[in-house]
């Protein structure tokens, strides 16, 4: 009995007893064959993707909403808050997703959220048209110290494979009646399902509309899908108005001295990356990070400078610019003269060499002899001092006693070089300096910065802040070698500032209207050899409220050159 009840048992397993247990085993396999028969409805696939993107693409932005609504008291809310986010992304699909353009939308959305999603889990990144245009202007190398092999793999899995099942997936052909009142029917549930959950917490999200207007910027991918249709307007608009001749502000400008009446002038522009004013002793940093510029005549520091934006894109021509930042818009900037143009007109001598990515169209109405890259060993001579084959600033220095004998060839002449650092250029901070800053450790070693403890994040920083400082002391003292036949002076001021794990932020380009002050708080400083102080106005006191927009007369000021465009406008010298 009991071997005859374990042969029963044994066969049980492995076939079905009856017919219908037969029929319910095949049934899943049916169903899937049907589906592929038949196809997925699509409005069906609409809410699959709105409903995937959420929960895969929004970490951050949950993260940031916690911080603000504590689950604990806000469970309410912040499910309403998701229900929200997805009845808004299939409203998106729905108003433009139809029979051959579900697919293609389908797979750019979940790309774009994969890509932008991990950039805002590791970075807390924050998508606006200013902070797309800086990644499109992103170069190679820049763009080789964000990726990983975790990029990739969230990529792949979270992008890439559910795109591969989407344009796999059959979809289901159906009637125009059919699809009409189908796609009205969903349109209806969306539009009612946003009513109902935000009428019956209206108060709160009014709160959250009015005051917590970041939180928004953090949602994916509507978010930089807005900022792309943003940056294509604005293009579209720019390459309108390139037809339109090049306005030129100081069109009125006349240097009231010059070289045939006194002794040239050499002036240094540096333009840092990146650099963080409250991470300078001289504003009050506990650490050394300038020994060399803090014990270095006649250079005056600037506590309180703000950065015109919080990107190199858009801060580097503004710096330059007569349009100052409240009248400033980075699709416009190439429209106006600025002011190196002014000053090569005039017959000041400029010369822009550059360590960073280039010179974000400040030098685009210049002749192009007048830029020099500096990211290769072709021109650079100072880039095999590390593992990484990085170019150091310091190498932009080399020649410039050739080029000045080259100016002064005929007759003395004024002369304006800008250089532009590639400095504290993070995530990788740990490759913007050589072994001999590596002064404060352990350093994070990579460039998933939230992997890091904040203190190995700031030593990386810190110790690429050293290196900026040997390069603007070995720049004075460049300077210094040329005081007996020019008057000399260096100005130098950062970009923008950087956030280092701050509230979980990294790195910078936040918008504006909310960028901690990490971000716009940044480095500047002015030398002057004490012999030639005489020929130049005093500068304003240290601790002076100032921002980008002095930076445009100060260089005017230097040459003694003067401009209605510029009267008004407070200098730093």
């Amino acid at each position: 009995m009991t071997q005859s009840f374990g042969a029963h048992t044994t066969q049980s397993t492995n076939q079905p007893t009856t017919k219908y247990e037969a029929i319910n085993r095949r049934l899943p396999l049916r169903a899937w064959h049907h589906l592929r028969q038949t196809g997925l409805n699509p409005f069906v696939t609409m809410a699959l993707l709105a409903g995937f993107l959420v929960l895969t693409a929004n970490w951050q932005f949950f993260h940031q909403v916690l911080a603000v609504y504590p689950l604990a008291q806000n469970v309410g809310f912040v499910l309403s808050l998701a229900l929200v986010l997805f009845a808004l992304l299939l409203l998106v699909l729905l108003l433009t997703a139809y029979r051959y353009t579900l697919k293609p939308i389908g797979v750019l959305l979940l790309l774009v959220a994969a890509v932008t999603g991990y950039f805002a889990d590791t970075y807390a990144t924050v998508y606006d048209a200013n902070m797309l245009q800086n990644a499109l202007q992103t170069d190679t190398a820049e763009a080789h110290d964000l990726l990983n092999g975790w990029f990739i793999l969230r990529v792949l899995v979270l992008g890439v494979l559910p795109s591969a099942w989407l344009i796999w997936q059959p979809l289901k052909q159906l009637s125009l009646k059919q699809a009409v009142l189908q796609r009205f029917a969903w349109l209806v549930g969306c539009v009612v399902l946003l009513a109902v959950l935000m009428g019956s917490q209206s108060g709160q999200y009014a709160s959250f509309f009015r005051e917590h207007k970041p939180l928004r910027s953090y949602a994916l991918p509507l978010t930089p899908i807005y900022a792309m249709d943003k940056l294509a307007s604005n293009a579209l608009h720019a390459h309108k108005r390139a037809h339109v001749s090049i306005q030129d502000p100081a069109a009125d400008a006349k240097q009231l001295s010059t070289p045939a009446t006194r002794r040239p002038r050499l002036v240094v522009m540096v333009v840092g990356e990146t650099a963080r004013a409250d991470h300078s002793p001289m504003n009050g940093y506990a650490r050394n990070t300038l020994p060399q510029l803090s014990q270095t005549a006649g250079v005056t520091n600037f506590s309180h400078v703000t950065s015109c934006g919080t990107s190199t894109a858009y801060s580097v021509p503004c710096m330059f610019s007569y349009l100052g930042e409240q009248n400033y818009q980075v699709d416009d900037a190439g429209n106006y003269r600025n002011v190196l143009d002014t000053l090569h007109r005039l017959g000041i001598n400029v010369l822009w060499r550059d360590n960073n990515s280039d010179s974000k169209g400040v030098m685009s109405q210049l002749p192009q002899d007048l830029y020099q890259s500096y990211r290769t060993d072709a021109t650079n001579p100072v880039c095999h001092t590390n593992p990484y084959g990085e170019c150091r600033d310091v190498g932009m220095l080399a020649g410039l006693d050739d080029y000045l004998k080259t100016t002064h060839a005929t007759a003395p002449r004024d002369v304006l070089i800008v250089l532009h650092q590639m400095g504290n250029h993070g995530p990788a901070y740990y490759k913007r300096y050589d072994a001999t800053f590596a002064k404060f450790n352990p350093v994070c070693q990579t460039n998933e910065l939230a992997d890091c403890a904040q203190r190995e994040i700031i030593n990386g920083y810190d110790n690429a802040l050293l290196a900026t400082d040997d390069f603007l002391a070995k720049t004075i003292s460049w300077l210094k070698t040329h005081q007996q036949d020019y008057d000399v002076a260096m100005l130098y001021s950062s970009d923008h500032g950087e956030s280092l794990g701050e509230n979980n932020v990294y790195l910078h380009g936040l918008p504006k209207a909310f960028a901690p002050e990490d971000q716009r708080h940044v480095l500047a400083m002015m030398w002057r050899a004490d012999s030639n102080t005489p020929s130049f106005a005093q500068p304003v006191a240290g601790d002076s409220q100032l921002s980008h927009d002095a930076i445009t007369p100060t260089l005017l000021k230097l040459f003694d050159v003067h401009t209605r465009a510029a009267a008004d406008t407070r200098f730093i010298q």
